[in-house]
């Protein structure tokens, strides 16, 4: 049987998404934050265990799916391999979107059909938000998967019905696992529990007492799963005497961070605001379907729960960044596909193709001109300074940084190698006196300071040592007085 037209033509839509994704992989300015995943996984290769030996406040699985790149590319030795190795791990990123966008296009057939899959997963590669984030390396991309496949493990589950006898186990423990994993991954994974948890519970409730123990003890299986990848990780933290640091920075640290207003929802519904429109429709269906139509939904229920729990939760969210939408959007696309298809199918037949093509043009508008502002963000300033770094040190020599990047392959100068207002905000006075004492007693010995605002910040202490001992030709590089 030939594919219809239609799916052919969302193929292509979402291949011309990934295509326009490769020009921006070498060009693309680089978030920070990229630099921090990119040196945490590096001194894991060296031997430093997270958490313990330097701070980090994110999960770990991330940082030991990069730690291969180290034994390929020698990233210390010169400037062009540290650039191809950020290079090879955006690409990682690219693959794991491949992925992501994969999982909603299963999601969708499985819970609709497959042009409503095809739809999901074309609007979610299209978001600018999810082109911002997902050509990045950073633990969410890794994380995304995991959580889309525990969502595609649980709908099967639930279609075997509560009022069956016995529901299958196997789809709730491997659910679990998946899920589990995402958390290991980043912990604001931890978000879509309540959602999860709230579907599952539902699902429980409304099946007959005969089957009221297997769906109890598919719950109970999910659970399991859900806590063997913590568990086996938190083992082999402990193994290495660093158990309590990796609950504490990931988990009680996390819950502390301080708030700082971001304002990234005003962002993410300005370049999203027509798919999220349409996407409002989507649970309105799915309500309409369950109360009116006295039609069982468990899978329409499970994604209500976890898409409204997400939303919920990210006001609550300390500074909330535009990555932490990359938890909501899946489940927005979903809804707008539904919606979309819902409304083009109760059209006379011979306008539903033209319909259904202006939808996609006006809903796909700004992700088209989203492509095109990435495009100008470039990394040119940022890799010069990069390449100044490398021409001015040796691997061995300190680099200190506030939250720049520029020591990305430099062994740093502090506990902390980024410093930017969050980190402050928690960090201990303590131990930036003791920082302070080890630069004033020769003890730390940077060979390099870039010398940004996060830096000038830590106070008058630190810009006059640094004034008085390190010389400056352009106001951020300082080098040691020659004397």
């Amino acid at each position: 049987m030939r594919p219809r037209w239609s799916h052919v033509a969302l193929f292509g839509l979402i291949a011309g998404f990934f295509v326009a994704r490769i020009p921006l992989i070498p060009r693309r300015r680089f978030d920070p934050d990229e630099f921090e995943h990119a040196h945490d996984a590096w001194l894991m290769w060296k031997g430093m265990v997270p958490y313990k030996d330097f701070f980090e406040h994110h999960t770990p699985w991330y940082y030991y799916v990069l730690r291969p790149f180290y034994h390929w590319i020698p990233v210390d030795a010169s400037f062009e391999n540290a650039h191809r190795f950020l290079m090879a791990a955006r690409g990682l990123s690219l693959v794991l979107t491949a992925l992501a966008t994969y999982l909603v296009y299963r999601i969708g057939r499985r819970w609709q059909d497959a042009r409503t899959g095809l739809v999901a997963a074309l609007f979610f590669v299209a978001q600018p938000v999810v082109l911002q984030k997902t050509i990045e390396m950073r633990p969410d991309m890794l994380a995304l998967p995991f959580f889309l496949l525990g969502l595609l493990l649980l709908l099967p589950g639930l279609e075997r019905g509560p009022d069956s006898a016995a529901p299958g186990l196997r789809p709730f423990i491997t659910a679990g696992l998946a899920v589990g994993a995402a958390i290991m991954c980043t912990q604001k994974m931890l978000f879509v529990l309540p959602g999860v948890f709230a579907g599952l519970g539902i699902w429980m409730v409304r099946g007959d007492r005969a089957g009221a123990s297997r769906r109890i003890s598919a719950i109970l299986v999910f659970v399991a799963g859900l806590v063997v990848p913590a568990a086996l990780t938190w083992a082999a933290f402990a193994a290495q005497h660093a158990g309590g640091e990796f609950i504490f920075n990931n988990f009680v640290i996390n819950a502390r961070w301080k708030h700082f207003e971001t304002h990234m929802w005003d962002e993410v519904y300005d370049t999203s605001k027509p798919l999220l429109f349409v996407a409002l429709a989507g649970p309105l269906l799915s309500l309409f379907g369950i109360l009116r139509m006295r039609e069982r939904r468990d899978g329409d229920v499970l994604l209500m729960c976890v898409g409204w729990g997400v939303f919920a939760a990210l006001p609550v969210v300390p500074v909330a960044q535009r990555q932490y939408y990359l938890m909501l959007f899946p489940i927005v696309c979903l809804w707008a596909a539904q919606a979309l298809l819902w409304g083009v199918e109760r059209l006379p037949e011979r306008l539903r193709a033209v319909m259904f093509g202006l939808a996609l043009f006006g809903l796909l508008w700004k992700p088209v001109r989203g492509v095109k502002d990435e495009a100008h963000r470039r990394a040119d300033e940022q890799m010069a300074k990069l390449r100044t770094v490398f021409e001015r040190t040796q691997p061995t020599d300190m680099v200190m940084d506030g939250w720049q990047g520029m020591g990305v392959f430099r062994p740093h100068a502090f506990h902390y190698f980024f410093l930017h207002e969050e980190v402050r905000a928690v960090l201990p006075q303590m131990q930036v006196d003791g920082l302070l004492a080890d630069l004033e007693s020769g003890s730390v010995r940077p060979k390099l300071i870039a010398m940004d605002e996060n830096l000038r910040a830590l106070g008058p202490r630190f810009v006059s040592f640094v004034e008085s001992h390190y010389t400056s030709s352009d106001g951020f590089f300082y080098f040691p007085n020659a004397n």
